[in-house]
């Protein structure tokens, strides 16, 4: 039991100071802000890390001697989470929303396609319609505000984590740059964690709760899964019939 608690504390912990690193990097800005090094940055970033796999065991440490409140910082962590990665996400609406992102120099977009990295091309492709950038912000913005609140925090993540996974898929098979992979993937990883706090809710919600469609009651299940099965190989060979017509 002790082992499971302190497995907790750990992952938790771990969570809080990946999103930490994240967020401290996003302030970095590459080591654009004279202020804010990048000798800085990494400095905070080891302590963030440090603190992060160090704290699991002090707290466990005074949980066994009954010196503090493990829900008061369960609760304190949770919300750090969440505060962290909405601040996060937020900054790189805003990006979106002043130009600052999406954008490809003249010298790169007048190049041929095929003579351009994937990255560009990726950002070319989205900043090629202003009113694309600016649902993909309002999406990180309003999604990450109702991240700020307990009762908004489960539909803003399940909505920021499907967007978010296909951010990380992009960076991965796009080839882009690995501060934005890194931040995609630290930034699903939290917001999964967030979603899997209400894991037994989901279940019951997705899985046991009975649907009140109506259903056709004169086919068996066999038959059901039957009809589900044909349409998969159906669409498959009508698929592969365009093909021939294409080639032909």
């Amino acid at each position: 039991m002790t082992s499971k608690l302190l497995l907790k504390k750990f992952i938790t912990c771990l969570i809080a100071g990946l999103s930490s690193t994240a967020l401290l990097l996003v302030l970095g800005n590459s080591g654009n802000i004279p202020w804010f090094p990048p000798a800085v940055v990494f400095s905070f970033v080891g302590i963030s890390l440090l603190i992060a796999l160090l704290f699991p065991f002090i707290w466990q440490f005074l949980e066994n001697k009954q010196k503090i409140d493990s829900n008061k910082i369960y609760g304190f962590i949770y919300t750090f989470i969440r505060f962290i990665i909405a601040f996060n996400l937020m900054s790189f609406g805003w990006k979106k929303v002043f130009g600052l992102q999406f954008v490809v120099p003249n010298n790169i977009a007048s190049q041929p396609m095929n003579q351009q990295s994937g990255e560009w091309l990726t950002w070319y492709y989205f900043g090629y319609s202003l009113t694309f950038g600016l649902i993909t912000a309002a999406i990180q913005i309003v999604g990450s505000y109702l991240l700020l609140f307990r009762k908004t925090m489960l539909l803003a993540a399940i909505i920021l984590f499907s967007f978010m996974l296909n951010l990380t898929l992009i960076n991965i098979f796009y080839q882009m740059n690995g501060g934005a992979l890194l931040q995609s993937i630290i930034l699903s990883i939290g917001i999964l964690f967030l979603i899997l706090l209400d894991y037994e809710r989901l279940v019951v919600f997705f899985l046991k709760t009975k649907s009140t469609l109506p259903s056709i009651s004169l086919t068996t299940i066999f038959t059901k899964n039957i009809i589900r099965f044909a349409l998969i190989i159906l669409s498959l060979l009508f698929t592969l019939y365009l093909k021939t017509l294409i080639k032909s």
